[in-house]
This record gives structure tokens, C-alpha cells and sequence, in this order.
């Protein structure tokens, strides 16, 4: 390339950045706009000046072998300026539509990564590379400062847009330093002030790609949740000398010597189950005396954790997550639908939501794949803490994987699990070990260990009635034990002491009640928050939520500025523990606060709470707590934005949102805590204004994973758009009464960030009420969002009969065949979906059989057949537009034919949709069937051609 060549080549990207700079004054009163292009709008001008010296330096400098070097960075630097030209030019003031809108689907036409400041900072990077390995002596030394500076602030400005996933970008530039030593002897010039910069010549640019992780390693981390070993840590050791009889029970011994055998050790709340099972599999695993070492597998269920903690899908994902880890191509069947599945649908990891049934599919033939070589003990605690119904399923699956038809190749495979005496489970053939008649001698040594002290010094003889009367339960033991010390700290008498232990209730249920007696307002609505969050909350979490319980705020600065919040973190953690009496805990590892027991939380859950509020309705309490939860998040989410709306500035600056200890609860779990609300309090409820959600949007909702964004994004949602995604029915009714008494009228037809309307939106959600009551008050059931799809595309996706049939009388009937923009009628999502009686009605009111439509959307639909049914996964991310389409044409026919769904092959025959007719592939439904190897549709197909 000749020097001319590559001087233009510069040329033309002083052009575009000269563009640039005329379009950014045009965007300085453009609202709603990132802050990232008023950030790469203030930095571009230092690129501008050192290109230009660049320029000069060219013109007059460099030889052929310099010239290819260069090459290849500016190349690679105009295509990153003309998309940012592309960008600038889309977001020009315009009352048609936002301007965020346009920038959004630019970007996602482009592609992921070519957000504004990600493709400001590449330009930078090869800006910087240029002069730094191939234009040495273009610019300053105060140039290259002021650019390092550009690219550090880069760097760290606020996303522009969501992420779909995280990028790793180890380096923007690009281009070989090839020139070596041939800038000797090349002529100097100074342009602007300073020295002039010379970098080494003998550097050299390496860029080193992020390792890629294999099949294996994706799976696992699709498994993975952060949760999952945290409770075992949690588990209190047990005491000196405790523990040991469980090795020499009978009944331990007899588990311990059959191949297939299932424990069940159950005892009352606080009995020491969870202790004990540590203890056991501790030591299991230290074992040595085995001929042959088991894989030992454990879970321990959380009631008070987070969801994963409590629920059959964290166990079997942990159960598999350790197969695959200690035996690697224990889930080989996993790992082909893994592959199937990420290949089509090009996500990640973070996006992945594995079914129930998959995963107990997946960890049954994981666990007799395994037992071929290995033989297993599992661990599992605290089953009563998913839930009767899950805890009962899970008996039973226990039970069934062990009474499966023995084969000699297997190994040994033996369970244990905890749980209460309730929920009674059905297992006939379980040994048992009930904890409650065989821990006395362990309760008396841990009242004997924290009480010698007390004993020695007082010759009380208190501990003995404490061991007495603790009938099995170690956490009763406990509670006592901590009152003798507290009051003997107190310089409370012996006489005292003694008389009131001999009054303390006799069981936990008791003993609590007792504890909570004449309890303050504030403790309430402590206990409240614990036992309804929808994740364990952290200090500052929950002591935001107390505060704005029970307080009024004219503004989110007095609230910040509340006494209580300038204390430090002992002296709250020492107010909480008094305001929970003994029974709340702050956990300082994990950061959050937690009952001391899952037994407390039940019974604040059951009497507690209910007593306390003077009634006997555990449902109305639950009910009235998550109301008072959903009005103290909307409250907060309010008052930040009465202050950002009041200080601007403060929004754009780094990680602003950390100042707001209760924020990202509150913007991520108020609606959690509104679907507990009924219709007939939701229609009175103050829900959150347009306008917190609009600034909302735009500055704070930053979603954890692509999927929450395509089917939540926070920008240009309004209040009837969430109302309506979940099926709010009470809400609705209350805006449009609103609504008539102003004398105004309610907004139907406001649509979202991707076009939808509430009508398509309750349609895709598959809330009947909602829209019935949107068709009754004028909705049109005709609009089209972003993708061309109707609001009867989405009830034909969800396969929702009433929805269907209450559009079809609003006359949406005219809409049958209707092509979205991959090309598909509402009929071609019934197929896909395998809904019969949606196929059946659609075909009914005269949908074509005879049209062809691209299968696919753009590599990101994978239909999966699966006990006869086609299931569709379908996520859309950015960079999948950017994609040549997989031209995959089908008709109605061949498309049911291909996914082998016989039901509705035979329905498209009966409204004479042709067999020997030929897709736009050149494909008849028959060789589809045929290439499938679906030999049902096969003979169903031949049987109609005669």
C-alpha cells in the first residue's frame, strides 16, 4: 500500500469524526440518551488532533514495510468509526420515536459489543497503537497521556445498554508491530508542545483471547448457584463427646451393611438433626477402612435460604453438579442436549433454565451411569424444608431409586436423609432412627460443658433439670442454657435463676411465645421482613425496610440521613439481636440476618405473626406482610426518583447506585412481593408512577442475564405493561375507574420498549381476565410490535384457548395469516408449540395450509421433540440479527411432519393441507417425516396419498 493510500485512509476517518462531532452538538438536549455519548462526544477530540499529527507525519515519513503495518490498525479503526458514525446518525432528534429506541436496534443490527463506548474506546485503543508502535514520533507525550486518560475513563462509563452477556475484551487494537527497527533514521517532528513520544520499537502487541470452557465446563456452570454449599458451613459443630452412638445404633450398622438401603433419621424442630448428619458425613468421607472408597454425595435444604436452598431443582443440580465434578462423563446425556440446545440457541450459561423433569431425568441416569463404577451414599438434610408436597416427591423418589430391578455390574447404593416427624411420609420399607430417644446422653455433656463454670461457681444443680427437661430437643437446651448465663451476668440470684428456669415452657412453640411476649412495634416489623423477604436480606436491607415500615419520609435524603443509619455496623447488629430477642442471628460471612433456626421461622410464620396481630388467618397475615413489603419498595423506588429527578448529576457517576443500600431489593423484588397481593386490595394499591419506572429504566435496571431482559426491559415500560405481564386483574380494574372518574382516558394502546401493547402482553403471559378486560374497555387486538407480531402471534405461541377465542369475537380473525417478520402466522407458532386445539381453532376459522415459512429465526429457535410433543426454547439475543438466516423453509405440513407431532399432521389433512406438495426447500412433508426417521406421520402421510 502506498504512503497516498494509507494518508487517505486517515483522511477518511477525520471525516467521519469531524461528522461525529457535528452530530453530538445536535444531541446535547436529547433526554433520553445514554451518558455514554456525552462521554465519547468529550473524548473524541483528542483522537481527532493525534490522527491529524498522524496525518502530517505520514505525508512526509514511513516506507512500504511501515505502511502495511499501519494498514491494518487503521482499517480496522475506520470500521469501528463508521459504526459509530451509524450510531450518532440514528439517535438525531426526532418526535417520531425515542431516540434510546433507534440506538438499541441499531446496536442490535450491528451486533454485540458495538455499543458507543465500547467502539469510542477500540478506536482509542488503535489510535494509541498506531502511535505508540507505528507512528512514534506523530504525537506528544501530553497527547498519549491525555489518550491513555481517554480510554481509562472508557473504561469504566456507565453500559450504555444492557448485556446480554459478559464480554471479555483483552484488547481493542489490532495489527502487528511488522516495522521493526526500520523507523530508524526517520525524520523528527514536534508538532503541538512537549517532547515528542517515543515508544520502543522492538514492542510487540499480543492479544490473548479469554481460554474457552469446554462442553463440560459450561454445563457445570449452568448447574452452579452460589448458594449451594453454604448451608453445611452454617451447621454448628456438634459439642465435645457428642454424636459418637449413631455409629454403634443397630440400625445405623444394618444401613450401613445392604447394597440398597434407605435411612430416614427424624426427630422433632432443634432436635440436633442437621448436627448430627454433618457429623455423619464428615466422617463417611474421612473414612479410610473401606475396601473399596463410595462416592459420597450431600445437599442440605435451607427453608430460610435462597430459592435454590429450598427447593428439588437446587438439589438435583447440586447432586449433578458433583457427579460431573468427581466423575467426569457422569452426564455424557446431559451433555448432548447441552450441546444441541447451546449450539442453536448461541447463549450462555448465565442464561440457562433447566425444567424439574430434566433434572430428575438427567440425575436418575446420572446416578445408575455412576453406580457401574462407583458405588454412592447421599446425604440429604432438612427434607421437611422443601415443602410437604416436595418432601413427600422426594421420599418416594428416594424410595423408587433404590427398589429399582437389582443388576449384579452395579455397585452399592445407599441414602440417608433427615427430616421431622411431619409431613408423614409413606415408606414402609425405611430403617429409622428417631434422634428424640437417643440424644439424651448428648444434650446432658453440652449443658454440662457450658454450664461448668456456672456449676462450679454457684453449686446450682440447674443443669440437671435442663438436661431432664429438654425431652430430646438440643435447640430448647440451648436457649435455656443461654438465659441461666445471661442472668447470672446480671447478678441475678441462684434462688432466682433457678425458679425462673423451673418457668420456662416446656416446648420450643412455647418457649417462643414466651420470648415475644409484650414485643415492641419495631421487633414486629423486624420479624415481618425476615420471614416474607423474598431472599435473605442483608444489615443495611433490613434495617431500610424497618424504617420505612413504620416511618414517613418527605425525601430519600432524610431517610439516608436517619440517626439509625449513622451508626456502624456492630451497633446495628447488636440492635437487631435485641430487637429478635435471642432468635434473629446476623451471619457476618455470608453479610445477611436469618432466624437462629427454621423451627422460629415456622412458628412466626403459623402463630407468631398472626398472634401478634390479634388474629388467627396465617393466610391474611401473609398477605397483609407482603403488602406492607410491596409498599415499602415502591415507597423507596419513589423517593429515589424525586431525588435523582432533583439532582441530575448524581445518576451518572460510577456505581451511584451502591449509595442506595436498599435499591436493588427494591427495584428487583417489588413485584415479587405485589403477586401476593389479592385483586381486591390491588385496586386501591399505590402502584409505582410512569414516570420512577421511566427513570428507573433508564439509570438502574442493569438485569442479571439476557432472558430477564428480552422478556422485562425496563425501558419505556409503563405500569399497565407490568400490570399486565402479571395478570394484575384488581390493578387494572383500579386505573381504568381512575382513569373514568378524571375523566380521562386510560392509555390501551401505550406500547413497551419492543412494541407490545398490554393486550399482547397479557396475551403472551396467558392472563384471560386481563384481556378480556382490555378488549371489553377498547384495546385493539391488531397492533403490531417491533417484529410484527400481533397480539394473536403471542396467544398462538402461549396456545391459551380462551385468549384465542376472545380475540377471534373481537374480530382479530382477520389477522390469521398475517406474517411477522421471521414469516410467521399465528397457525406456524401453534405447530411449533404442539398445541392441538389451538392448531384446531385457527385451522377452523380458515388459516392457510399452503404457506411456507423460515423455521429457525435466525439460528435462534430449536425445536425439541420430546415425548411426542414439540417444545419450543426460543431466546433471541443481539448478535444473532447480525447472523445469516438458516434457510430452513417449511409449510404448516411438512413443519408438523418434521417435528414427528402426528396429532397435527392428521389435523392439516383434514383441512386439506396437500401431502405431496413441496416446501420452498424443495422438501414434501413426507421426505421431512422420512429424514426423521417419524415413522408414525410416515404411514399417516402414505395412508393419505392411497
Amino acid at each position: 500500500m502506498s504512503g497516498i493510500e494509507v494518508v487517505g485512509l486517515v483522511s477518511g476517518i477525520l471525516t467521519i469524526l469531524e461528522t461525529i462531532g457535528k452530530l453530538s452538538d445536535a444531541l446535547k438536549n436529547v433526554k433520553d440518551l445514554p451518558p455514554a455519548f456525552r462521554e465519547v462526544a468529550e473524548k473524541l477530540p483528542i483522537v481527532r488532533d493525534i490522527l491529524q499529527a498522524v496525518e502530517k507525519h505520514l505525508s512526509t515519513s514511513a516506507d512500504q514495510g511501515t505502511n502495511e503495518a499501519i494498514k491494518t490498525v487503521l482499517k480496522h479503526c475506520r470500521e469501528k468509526a463508521e459504526k459509530l458514525e451509524k450510531l450518532f446518525k440514528a439517535v438525531e432528534p426526532s418526535e417520531d420515536s425515542s431516540s434510546f429506541r433507534r440506538y438499541a436496534l441499531v446496536v442490535r443490527s450491528l451486533g454485540k459489543g458495538n455499543r458507543v463506548e465500547v467502539l469510542s474506546q477500540g478506536m482509542m485503543e488503535d489510535v494509541k497503537l498506531l502511535v505508540q508502535n507505528h507512528a512514534a514520533q506523530a504525537a506528544t507525550e501530553a497527547q498519549v497521556a491525555k489518550l491513555s486518560e481517554a480510554i481509562r475513563v472508557m473504561s469504566s462509563v456507565e453500559t450504555s445498554l444492557p448485556e446480554e452477556e459478559a464480554i471479555s475484551q483483552t484488547h481493542y487494537g489490532s495489527g502487528d508491530n511488522v516495522a521493526g527497527n526500520k523507523y530508524a533514521g526517520n525524520h523528527n517532528e514536534n508538532s503541538g508542545s512537549g517532547t515528542a513520544y517515543f515508544a520502543p520499537v522492538t514492542q510487540h502487541v499480543h492479544s490473548r483471547p479469554p481460554r474457552e470452557l469446554s462442553l463440560s465446563e459450561l454445563l457445570l456452570r449452568s448447574l452452579v448457584f452460589k448458594e449451594m454449599n453454604a448451608r453445611p458451613t452454617e451447621i454448628k459443630t456438634e459439642a465435645a463427646g457428642t454424636c459418637h452412638w449413631i455409629f454403634q445404633h443397630k440400625i445405623y450398622q444394618t444401613w450401613e451393611s445392604c447394597d440398597r438401603s434407605l435411612l430416614w433419621i427424624k426427630g422433632k424442630p432443634g432436635s440436633g438433626k442437621s448436627t448430627l448428619l454433618r457429623y455423619v458425613l464428615d466422617n463417611t468421607i474421612a473414612s479410610k477402612s473401606r475396601k473399596e472408597m463410595p462416592l459420597v454425595l450431600s445437599f442440605f435444604f435451607n427453608g430460610r435460604g435462597a430459592e435454590l436452598q429450598k427447593t428439588p431443582d437446587g438439589l438435583y443440580r447440586s447432586l449433578l453438579y458433583q457427579l460431573q465434578s468427581k466423575i467426569p462423563g457422569a452426564l455424557e446425556a446431559m451433555e448432548i442436549t447441552y450441546r444441541q440446545r447451546y449450539i442453536h440457541l448461541d447463549t450462555s450459561d448465565d442464561h440457562w433454565k433447566w425444567q424439574t423433569s430434566e433434572l430428575l431425568h438427567y440425575t436418575r441416569i446420572a446416578l445408575w451411569k455412576t453406580l457401574e463404577t462407583h458405588p454412592i451414599i447421599l446425604f440429604v438434610d432438612a427434607l421437611d424444608e422443601c415443602g410437604q408436597k416436595s418432601a413427600e416427591e422426594l421420599a418416594d423418589e428416594f424410595n423408587s431409586l433404590l427398589h429399582r430391578p437389582l443388576s449384579d455390574r452395579l455397585k452399592y447404593f445407599r441414602i440417608c436423609f433427615t427430616c421431622r416427624h411431619y409431613p408423614i411420609l409413606n415408606l414402609n420399607c425405611t430403617l429409622r432412627i428417631c434422634i428424640d430417644t437417643e440424644n439424651a446422653k448428648d444434650i446432658s455433656l453440652f449443658v454440662e460443658n457450658k454450664l461448668s463454670s456456672f456449676q462450679e461457681q454457684t453449686g446450682s444443680k440447674i443443669a440437671d433439670y435442663i438436661s431432664k427437661h429438654a425431652e430430646g430437643v438440643f435447640l430448647w437446651a440451648s436457649l435455656v442454657v443461654t438465659r441461666v448465663l445471661s442472668l447470672y451476668q446480671e447478678k441475678i440470684s441462684i434462688l432466682k435463676i433457678e425458679s425462673e428456669v423451673r418457668q420456662i415452657p416446656q416446648t420450643l412453640e412455647q418457649l417462643y411465645s414466651e420470648i415475644i411476649d409484650r414485643i415492641e412495634q419495631d421487633s414486629i416489623d423486624l420479624i415481618e421482613c425476615i420471614c416474607f423477604a423474598a431472599r435473605p436480606l442483608t444489615l443495611l436491607e433490613l434495617y431500610s425496610a424497618v424504617s420505612l415500615a413504620h416511618q414517613e419520609f418527605e425525601s430519600l435524603l432524610e431517610f439516608e440521613n436517619e440517626d439509625e443509619f449513622r451508626i456502624h455496623a456492630a451497633a446495628m447488629e447488636w440492635r437487631i439481636t435485641k430487637l429478635g430477642r435471642g432468635l434473629i442471628e446476623y451471619k457476618p460471612t455470608e453479610g445477611i440476618v436469618q432466624f437462629i433456626h427454621q423451627s422460629v421461622k415456622d412458628f412466626f410464620v403459623d402463630k407468631g405473626l398472626p398472634s401478634l396481630h390479634k388474629s388467627t388467618d396465617t393466610e391474611q397475615t401473609a398477605i397483609s406482610a407482603h403488602y406492607r413489603l410491596t409498599q415499602i419498595c415502591v415507597r423507596y423506588l419513589e423517593m429515589l426518583h424525586d431525588h435523582l429527578t432533583a439532582n441530575e448529576d448524581q445518576w451518572r457517576k460510577p456505581k451511584w447506585d451502591s449509595k442506595f443500600p436498599f435499591l436493588s431489593y427494591a427495584k428487583r423484588l417489588w413485584i415479587f412481593h405485589a403477586n401476593h397481593i389479592p385483586d381486591n386490595l390491588q385496586e386501591s394499591f399505590r402502584w409505582p408512577s410512569d414516570a420512577s419506572l421511566g427513570r428507573l429504566g433508564r439509570t438502574t435496571l442493569k438485569f442479571e442475564n439476557w432472558v430477564q431482559y428480552v422478556t422485562y426491559n425496563p425501558i419505556q415500560t409503563r405500569i399497565i405493561h407490568i400490570i399486565s405481564r402479571n395478570g394484575w386483574i384488581g390493578a387494572l380494574r383500579g386505573i381504568l375507574t381512575r382513569a373514568d372518574e378524571d375523566g380521562v382516558k386510560a392509555d390501551l394502546e401505550v406500547q413497551d420498549y419492543w412494541g407490545d401493547t398490554p393486550l399482547a402482553i397479557a396475551a403472551s403471559s396467558g392472563h384471560v381476565a386481563v384481556v378480556k378486560s382490555l378488549l371489553d374497555n377498547g384495546a385493539q387486538p391488531d397492533q403490531r410490535n417491533l417484529f410484527g407480531e400481533t397480539p394473536l402471534h403471542h396467544a398462538a405461541q402461549h396456545g391459551d384457548i380462551g385468549i384465542i377465542e376472545l380475540f377471534l369475537e373481537t374480530g382479530a380473525w382477520r389477522d390469521r395469516d398475517v406474517l411477522d417478520m421471521y414469516g410467521y402466522t399465528p397457525l406456524s407458532y401453534a405447530i411449533e408449540n404442539g398445541n392441538i386445539a389451538a392448531i384446531e381453532l385457527l385451522l377452523k376459522i380458515g388459516s392457510r395450509v399452503d404457506h411456507n415459512y423460515m423455521i429457525g429465526k435466525w439460528a435462534c429457535v430449536e425445536a425439541v421433540v420430546y415425548a411426542g410433543v414439540a417444545r419450543l426454547i426460543t431466546i433471541t439475543v443481539w448478535r444473532s440479527r447480525t447472523r445469516k438466516p438458516i434457510e430452513s423453509w417449511r409449510t404448516p405440513l411438512s413443519h408438523a411432519a418434521d417435528l414427528g407431532n402426528q396429532a397435527a399432521v392428521r389435523l392439516l389433512l383434514k383441512y386439506n393441507a396437500r401431502p405431496e406438495d413441496k416446501d420452498k426447500a424443495g422438501e414434501t412433508p413426507l421426505s421431512r417425516a422420512e429424514k426423521k426417521d417419524r415413522k408414525e406421520v410416515i404411514q399417516i402421510l402414505r395412508e393419505s396419498m392411497g
